[in-house]
């Protein structure tokens, strides 16, 4: 981390609470987790298909999805779940 990523980070975490809505900070915060989930999936998809390990897609579409596509789910994965850290309140 640099110097400027905690800012960073809790620069992105006022910004996605300013869409949040009347929802209480506890609804909030599993939003988020669950968000990671998600990101986490993609990013296994991404890989799954960049690999052609999905007989069905690849046979039908070829490769959907390249390695930089892997790669920014990742990075999907690592901005979402530090954001849910920041918003936490946990130390970094």
């Amino acid at each position: 981390m640099t110097d400027a990523t905690p800012a960073l980070l809790a620069y992105l975490s006022r910004w996605l609470d300013e869409s949040r809505g009347d929802r209480d900070a506890e609804a909030v915060l599993w939003g988020r987790v669950a968000k990671v989930s998600e990101e986490a999936g993609e990013a296994i998809a991404g890989l799954v298909a960049a690999t052609g390990q999905d007989p069905r897609l690849s046979s039908l579409l070829g490769s959907t999805h390249s390695y930089d596509d892997v790669v920014d789910g990742f990075l999907d994965v690592a901005i979402t779940a530090m954001t849910a850290v920041e918003h936490a309140g946990a130390p970094t």
